[in-house]
């Protein structure tokens, strides 16, 4: 025997943060203000039992595999381990988790197959998951990200933390973000290999960002804000130019105050900033004094 309301409740984990304040701190001379951590006690009347804030947080999606040359390298061997919920942003951008969102980057503990390049100045597709349902929500809709996208490669001696420049970057084009693109494409993102770039192993990291609450501040426990999806692999080219460029590292390429990531975007157009540092652009060859390239007759 009961009522008809059923709360739309919320999914574990995902019910508390690491810096949650009535969970990180000391706790030696609290008292009864004490605030018990997680959603609040469901009181019968209300809509429902999560927040209005935190109905919106999670547009998801995940990147599922790499097409090189029409063979696709699927996820359970090429992209490096997912965290549980794989599809669950990043929101600390100051955290080591804006890397890869993996728990793992050493390919000789993951087991995690390189995919082989042929030489650079290769397109290569990487394929995302275009319709990852949304975990706090009261619908079976997919919650569809809005916001653009970049790749990133970074040579694999820096084990994922230092020496990552970017390669690729869209933000609006047309009228339509990045990820509505890779959407319309079926999941699918090209990113071209610049011939200038030297052979070796790199990490490769693409990433989608969704701004679809980015005009919100709730920053304190990262259930607001812009969200990262990033996820990565790692190739080898074996053909290639002979450049390395020094690159930065992450996390730091973002901060949460910054403007293309902190506002209100509704009616953003083609003059977006995609956030993070300047696209990679190789060396401009030397040239001789009648104007031709040098080493070129």
């Amino acid at each position: 025997e009961g009522g008809d309301v059923v709360p739309d409740g919320e999914k574990i984990p995902g019910i508390y943060h690491r810096k949650d304040k009535s969970l990180k701190g000391d706790f030696e001379d609290a008292d009864d203000s004490y605030k018990a951590p997680g959603p609040a006690v469901y009181k019968a009347g209300s809509s429902s039992s999560t927040s209005n804030l935190l109905k919106v947080t999670s547009a998801q999606t995940y990147m599922t595999g790499i097409n090189n040359y029409g063979e696709i390298s699927p996820a359970d061997n090429t992209i490096l381990p997912y965290y549980a919920i794989k599809n669950f942003p990043v929101m600390d951008f100051d955290s080591n988790d804006l890397r890869c969102r993996t728990p793992e980057t050493d390919i000789s503990v993951t087991k995690t197959n390189v995919i082989k390049v042929a030489k650079a100045g290769d397109t290569i597709t990487l394929f995302w998951d275009p319709e990852s349902r949304t975990m706090v929500t009261d619908s079976n809709e997919p919650h569809l990200i809005h916001g653009p996208c970049m790749v990133y490669l970074s040579p694999y001696e820096k084990k994922a933390k230092k020496g990552w420049f970017k390669i690729y970057g869209s933000g609006m084009v047309d009228g339509q973000w990045c990820s509505a693109g890779i959407r319309t494409r079926g999941g699918k993102l090209d990113v071209t290999i610049d011939s200038a770039i030297a052979p070796g192993k790199y990490y490769l990291r693409g990433e989608v960002i969704g701004l679809n609450n980015s005009v919100l501040d709730n920053w304190d426990d990262y259930t607001q804000g812009a969200q990262s999806f990033a996820n990565c692999a790692v190739i080898e080219i074996v053909e290639g130019g002979d450049e390395v460029p020094e690159g930065v590292s992450i996390p730091g390429i973002y901060h949460m105050e910054d403007k293309n990531l902190k506002g209100d975007f509704t009616d953003a157009d083609d003059s977006y900033e995609v956030p993070g540092p300047e696209e990679f652009k190789p060396r401009a060859q030397p040239t001789t004094a009648e104007g031709k390239v040098q080493g070129i007759l």
